[in-house]
């Protein structure tokens, strides 16, 4: 398996199952792609979301009918609490070469990771299912340094243009700004003054 960072909008993620573990899978795409919950009933969780839900038990289902449901489907995520409908969905979704996650049974072509999400930032965290408490733990431990993150991307945004109108060669303006990163004054400082600091590391690092 590789990591992407997919744009969903404009896409359908199909969810079966009502459950707790369907409303975390929903509420991990909310905003941002077209949701349909398919199931026999809703959580309470569910019920409150803004997405589009249809009542049906998997299980009086036939293949047919299920391959119906699965037709706009860019992603299908089985959340049932039998592993063996999960399966099924997974298996008759991978006829349809639809992407698919599976949250009890065989393991699917997807995998939903825990995600850090800053204001310039997405980083997700996955052990193939192995350990999902060791994937909580790094994005716990990197939660506490997005703010940090955001910042230095800021400022390499900022560095980046000022360098730009320079006449420095492409190599030294890289050097620079990898410079800038390894900082140590300059990360604090953006933590601390954020504008007073970046104008200290244009004045360092973007002269001539």
């Amino acid at each position: 398996m590789i990591p992407l960072i997919i744009n969903c909008s404009r896409k359908t993620v199909i969810i079966f199952g009502g459950g707790a573990v369907a409303a975390r899978k929903a509420a991990y795409f909310l905003g941002e792609a077209d949701l349909r919950v398919i199931s026999r009933s809703f959580s309470d969780a569910v019920s409150a979301m803004p997405v589009e839900l249809i009542r049906a038990d998997t299980g009086d289902l036939s293949d047919d009918e299920i391959r119906s449901l699965l037709g706009p489907a860019f992603l299908v995520i089985a959340a049932t609490s039998d592993p063996d409908q999960n399966d099924r969905i997974g298996r008759l979704a991978a006829e349809e070469h639809i992407l698919f996650n599976n949250a009890a049974g065989a393991a699917g072509d997807v995998i939903i990771p825990a995600i850090v999400r800053g204001r310039h930032l997405i980083i997700g965290f996955s052990t193939g299912g192995e350990s999902p408490a060791v994937a909580r733990h790094l994005r716990e431990r990197f939660e506490a340094i997005a703010p940090e993150i955001d910042r230095m991307i800021d400022l390499q945004q900022r560095l980046r243009e000022a360098l730009k109108k320079t006449a420095l060669p492409q190599e030294e303006r890289a050097q620079r700004l990898s410079a800038a990163l390894a900082d140590e004054e300059i990360r604090t400082g953006l933590l601390q003054n954020r504008e007073e600091t970046m104008q200290m590391a244009i004045e360092r690092y973007c002269h001539e």
